[in-house]
Parts: structure tokens; sequence; C-alpha cells
């Protein structure tokens, strides 16, 4: 029996919308993964506009002394895309606009038009590598699987620059991990598994992730 630790973003959660593009929960990759474990333990954390500090802080702060056998890992598109205004700036608009008027400028706040000119970073470079070693020191006898950061190639109209950024911060995770580090746009790409938001996914894509990685744990 194995212990698995599955920490990802909102991509890991099912998603309800837009009707044709329906993920049932029994159909995201970490279900599927669980169905051909049946016997093993599984703990998840899947949380949504959070950084990879975050997300790893509940990992630290519970799990520390579990050692689970294989990790898995899903994030890092919060870290890396660009944004218009810091998360701090953002909350002094939100305050001084109040819930209703920033509902109604939430577009220019998140236009791409500004985010091309600002390229502002919520996480940087030196602070997710630090992160990333982290989780490595930390859980040093897990077998830590790191999926790549990516989207599809649509999302960079709402995102300019997030490729190119979302390729460094790649970069950071094959740094570290090196092999542990999983390749999967590409296949993603070849069953049409993104979402129509470019940066989520539909059961295809999830299907396809799932036996990546389930080819890596069994080839392990």
């Amino acid at each position: 029996m194995s212990k698995f630790l599955i920490l990802t973003d909102s991509i890991g959660n099912p998603r309800s919308f837009p009707v044709s593009e329906i993920t049932q929960l029994e159909e995201t990759y970490s279900y599927i993964i669980r169905n051909n474990f049946k016997n093993s333990t599984f703990w998840q954390l899947s949380y949504g506009n959070v950084s990879t500090e975050q997300l790893f802080s509940q990992a630290a702060g519970y799990l520390s002394n579990w050692e689970p056998d294989i990790i898995i890992i899903h994030s890092g598109i919060i870290d890396s895309r660009p944004e218009a205004f810091t998360e701090f700036q953002k909350t002094v608009i939100n305050k001084l606009t109040g819930r209703f008027v920033f509902g109604k400028i939430k577009k220019y706040v998140f236009h791409p038009a500004l985010i091309r000119h600002r390229q502002v970073y919520r996480v940087s470079k030196a602070r997710f590598r630090k992160t990333a070693k982290k989780i490595k020191l930390l859980f040093g006898q897990s077998k830590i699987l790191w999926l790549e950061i990516c989207v599809a190639d649509g999302y960079e109209s709402a995102r300019p620059g997030a490729n190119k950024r979302m390729e460094a911060y790649n970069n950071i995770i094959k740094e570290i991990y090196g092999k542990d580090f999983v390749k999967i746009k590409e296949k993603i790409l070849e069953v049409d598994g993104f979402n129509v938001d470019n940066l989520h996914w539909n059961k295809s894509g999830h299907r396809a992730v799932a036996d990546i990685i389930l080819d890596r744990i069994n080839a392990a």
C-alpha cells in the first residue's frame, strides 16, 4: 500500500461549466489515478487562485510527518502568469471602490492591454524557486512528480506574455526536479483536452494526464 499526496491548483477540480465540457469529479485525473491504486491512501488539496507557496504551506503545516511515497504537484500557473496589478493593489482598489463598483471595473483591472503594458509578477522567479526547493527538502524521502505548467495557446490573448513567463518557471522546475518534471501540454493538445477558457481541462485532458502519470508510476 502506497501513500499519495496530490497538490494542485483549480485545474485538479471538476468543472460544471460550460455545459458542453462538464467534467465530473470521477473524471478528474486524480480520481482516475485513485481508481488504479484502490488499496492506497490519498490526500489531495486542489485550491484555486493560490500560489505554490500558499498551497505548499497547507501540506507543510499538516503532513510534514506523514512521509507520502508519491507526491504529484500541478501548480505554478498563478505564480507565473503576468498581471496588471499586484495582489495588494487589487485589494486596495477593491476596498476603495467597494464590491459593487469593483465588479463593474474588474474587466479593466484584468484588461489584456494593461497586462501587456505592466507585466507585474505575482510571485517572483526567485521566490518560486525557493518554494520548489523547500518542497523537495521537506519531503526528501518522497517521489515527487511535478507536472508542466501549461495552457492552450489562446490563453496568450487574455494574458499577454504568459507563454514566455510559464516557460521560465517550467525551467526552474526542471532545474530542481530533473527527470521528475512531467511534460503534459503536447498530449493535452493532441486530445483537444483544454477547456474553452484555454486554462482548465475537459475530461479528455484529465484522462490524458492520468495516463501519463500512471505510466510514470508504473515504470518506476
